[in-house]
C-alpha cells in the first residue's frame, strides 16, 4: 500500500503572535478539513498532519513540517500575507509542494494567481466540498473537472467552471474530535473559537463581501449545534463569536441562546460571546439580550447598525435601515431593562460627506444612542459590490493602503504586516474631510461615549435647546485655539493620527501608564485626560460657560460629571446638587426627558469592581468596557437633604 501523502492546513489570526495567550482555533481550516477525512478516497490517500494557527517565526514553522505535500490556506485580511511568506519559504524547500489558496480575500479571479507564484491553486466560494474534491483530483484525478479552482497550466491560468456548492450540514471539526487534546498541546494558551449556527446573507449591502451572493440563510441542524455548544463549554472556550450574521432570525435562536446559557452554567465556559444579531425580529433578539445579560455572557449587547443615517447613502450600498423612530423606541427599551446596545457607523461609504457624516453621529445622540457607538473606517473587500472597478469609478472611490493594527496588543512577536484598502476619499468627501470627520468621531466617541462631556452635552440640548453638533464642533474650535494646551496635546495627536493614516503610514497610540498597549483613537484621548481630570476640567470650564451660561447649574453639573466617573483606586464618590441630575439623565437615556428636579439631593456613587491601577483601568474600563455605562460608577444611591 503506497504511503500517504503529508497534508497541513493554515489558518493564523493576526492577533495570535508569538507571545499570544489566548488564541482562536482555527475553525473554518477545521470545517474544511473535517469534510475532506470525511471521503475514504481522501483519508485513504492522504494523512493529515497538523493545523497551523499561531503567528510564528516562518522558518521555525517550516522547519517542524514533515515533507508536505499539500498545504491550504485560509486567507482574509488579516493573515494574507503572513500566509503568501509561509507558502513561499514552504515552495524553497519543498518546491514539489502544492499550496491552495481560498477564503475571503481570493478575488474571483486568476489575479491572485498571476501575481504569486507561490501559490498553485486557488479555491473560490465555500471551501469544504471544493477542497476535498482538489485532493481526490490531486491523486490521480483530473483536476480540471473539479468546480470552483483555478490553477496554471501551459496555456495560461485557468478558472474551471463556478457552481454553487454548499450545505447546510458540514460535517464538525469540534464534533468529529478535530481539535481534541489541543489544551495538552498547547500548554498556557486558552482558546476563543466560532460558533456558526447558519450561513448565508439574504441583504446585499455593498460594504460587505456577502453582499454579492445575497443567498437565502441555510440554517445548520439544531442538535449538531447544540452538542457544539456542549463542546466548547466542556473544552474550556474562553469566547465564543457568533459567526451568523443575522442571529436571532429564527425561533431556534431562543433555544440555543439558552444553550450557551446553560454551558456557562455547567462549565463557566463560555466565559463572553459577541454576537452578530438580526436587524429585525426586535422581540427575539431583545430576549436573547435579557438571558445573555443575566449572566454577563455579551459584553456589547443588541446591535442596533446603521452604518450611515443618510438616505442617500443607504441607497447607494443597497441597505434598508429602519426608521429613526423605531431606533428611537429601541434603545429606550434596551437602557429601561439596563440592557447594552450597540451601534455603528462606517466613515468613508459612497455619497457621505462631512455634514451628512457628522449630522449623522449627532443623530445618534438625539434618538437615544449615548453609549456603545463604534466607528469604523470603510474597508475595501475584493469581492464586495464596492470593490468591483466601477462601482469605485462611479463614486470616485480612492483608497489607501494600509496596515492592520493590533489594538490592546504589547508587542508584535514575529509580526508580517498584513495590509488593508481603506477609502480616504470619494466624490463626496475629499481627503481633507475625511480627516476632519474621523477627528471629529474620535473626540466625539471619547468626550459623549466614554462619558467625559456626555452629562454637559445632553443637558444643552434637552434643557438649551442647543445642537450636539454645535457642542462638539464649538468645542474642536476651542481647543484648536489653543485655550486648551492639555486637551490640545491629546487632540493634536489624533489630528495627526489621522493625516498619517491617510498617506499609508501605520500609527501607533500608547500610553505607558496604562500598560504600553496600542489603543483605538478615542481610548488615547479619554485615558490620557483621564490622567489629568482635574486639568482637563478646569481648562474646559471657559467653553463649558459659554454654552451653559448659569454658574450655579454649570458648577453642579461638573461635580456630578466629575463624581460619576469611575476612576483607578476609587469605591465612592459623592456630590451635592440642587437638582436630582442622576434621575434626569436616567431619564434621558430612556427618552423620557423630563426637567430636572429641583430640591436639595445628595448622591452617592459606588462603583462595585474598582480598577486598582491605570493597567487595570485601562482592560476592564475602556478595553472591555467599549465606552457605554463603563466609565461611570454602576451604583447610586440618591437622598434628598434637608
Amino acid at each position: 500500500m503506497p504511503k500517504r501523502k503529508n497534508v497541513y492546513f493554515v489558518q493564523v489570526d493576526v492577533s495570535s503572535g508569538g507571545e499570544s495567550k489566548v488564541v482562536y482555533l482555527p475553525y473554518t481550516a477545521g470545517v474544511i478539513v473535517a469534510n475532506a477525512w470525511r471521503s475514504s478516497r481522501a483519508a485513504s490517500a492522504y494523512e493529515f498532519k497538523d493545523f497551523i494557527f499561531l503567528r510564528n517565526d516562518i522558518e521555525k514553522t517550516v522547519s517542524e513540517l514533515d515533507n508536505p505535500k499539500v498545504v491550504g490556506f485560509s486567507n482574509y485580511c488579516w493573515n494574507t500575507e503572513y500566509n503568501l511568506a509561509l507558502a513561499a519559504e514552504i515552495k524553497k524547500k519543498y518546491p514539489d509542494c502544492i499550496t491552495v489558496f481560498g477564503g475571503h480575500n481570493i478575488p474571483e479571479n486568476v489575479s491572485f494567481l498571476e501575481n504569486n507564484p507561490q501559490v498553485d491553486y486557488l479555491s473560490f466560494g465555500e471551501g469544504e466540498i471544493t477542497f476535498g474534491a482538489l485532493l481526490e483530483a490531486l491523486d490521480g484525478g483530473d483536476v480540471s473537472e473539479v468546480a470552483n479552482i483555478a490553477f496554471r497550466s501551459e496555456n495560461g491560468c485557468i478558472m474551471t467552471e463556478k457552481k454553487q456548492l454548499c450545505s447546510s450540514d458540514y460535517a464538525s471539526p469540534y464534533l468529529d474530535g478535530w481539535f481534541d487534546g489541543f489544551a495538552e498541546k498547547y500548554p498556557g494558551i486558552e482558546f476563543n473559537s466560532i460558533l456558526e449556527t447558519s450561513r448565508g446573507c439574504p441583504n446585499r449591502c455593498a460594504y460587505c463581501d456577502w453582499g454579492l451572493l445575497k443567498e437565502k440563510t441555510r440554517f445548520f441542524p439544531l442538535d449538531k449545534v447544540l452538542a457544539e455548544i456542549e463542546w466548547l463549554g466542556r473544552n474550556k472556550i474562553r469566547f465564543v463569536w457568533g459567526a451568523d450574521a443575522n442571529f436571532g432570525i429564527s425561533p431556534n435562536d431562543l433555544i440555543i441562546a439558552d444553550a450557551i446559557v446553560a454551558a456557562k452554567e455547567k462549565y463557566g465556559y463560555p466565559e463572553r460571546v459577541r454576537i452578530n444579531y438580526s436587524k429585525g425580529n426586535f422581540e427575539r433578539v431583545r430576549e436573547i439580550v435579557r438571558r445573555f445579560n443575566r449572566k454577563g455572557i455579551d459584553r456589547a449587547g443588541a446591535t442596533i447598525s446603521l452604518q450611515s443615517l443618510s438616505p442617500q447613502v443607504l441607497e447607494n450600498i443597497g441597505r434598508k435601515n429602519m426608521s429613526l423612530e423605531r431606533f428611537q423606541s429601541s434603545f429606550g427599551i434596551y437602557h429601561e431593562e439596563n440592557l447594552q446596545v450597540y451601534s455603528e457607523l462606517i466613515l468613508g461609504l459612497p455619497g457621505e460627506s462631512y455634514d451628512s457624516f457628522v449630522d449623522g453621529i449627532c443623530k445618534l445622540f438625539e434618538i437615544g444612542q449615548h453609549f456603545i457607538f463604534e466607528v469604523y473606517n470603510c474597508i475595501v473587500l475584493p469581492n464586495s459590490i464596492l470593490g468591483q472597478k466601477d462601482y469605485m469609478k462611479k463614486f470616485g472611490i480612492e483608497t489607501t493602503n494600509t496596515e492592520i493594527v493590533r489594538y490592546h496588543c504589547a508587542s508584535d512577536a514575529y509580526y508580517i504586516p498584513e495590509k488593508i484598502n481603506i477609502i480616504t476619499r470619494t466624490d463626496s468627501m475629499p481627503c481633507e474631510m475625511w480627516q476632519k470627520s474621523a477627528v471629529f468621531a474620535g473626540v466625539v466617541q471619547a468626550m459623549h461615549g466614554c462619558g467625559l462631556l456626555r452629562c454637559f452635552a445632553i443637558y444643552a440640548f434637552c434643557e438649551l435647546h442647543k445642537s450636539y453638533r454645535s457642542f462638539y464642533e464649538g468645542l474642536i474650535e476651542y481647543i484648536e485655539s489653543g485655550k486648551a494646551p492639555l486637551t490640545y496635546k491629546a487632540y493634536g495627536r489624533i489630528k495627526s493620527y489621522f493625516a498619517d493614516l491617510s498617506r499609508g503610514e501605520n500609527p501607533r497610540l500608547c500610553v505607558p501608564f496604562a500598560g504600553n498597549l496600542v489603543w483605538e483613537n478615542y481610548e488615547y484621548i479619554f485615558l490620557t485626560l483621564c490622567a489629568e481630570l482635574d486639568g482637563f476640567y478646569s481648562e474646559m470650564m471657559p467653553y463649558l460657560g459659554r454654552v451653559i451660561e448659569n454658574p450655579d447649574v454649570l458648577s453642579q453639573l461638573l461635580d456630578y460629571q466629575k463624581a460619576v466617573l469611575r476612576k483607578p483606586g476609587e469605591r465612592s464618590s459623592e456630590c451635592f446638587s440642587d437638582y436630582d441630575f442622576h434621575g434626569y439623565f436616567k431619564g434621558v437615556y430612556v427618552n423620557e426627558h423630563r426637567p430636572p428636579v429641583k430640591g436639595k439631593f445628595k448622591t452617592v456613587f459606588t462603583d462595585s469592581d474598582p480598577a486598582s491601577d491605570w493597567e487595570e483601568f485601562g482592560k476592564k474600563v475602556v478595553w472591555y468596557g467599549k465606552m457605554g455605562s463603563k466609565s461611570y460608577k454602576d451604583k447610586a444611591e440618591i437622598t434628598p437633604v434637608e
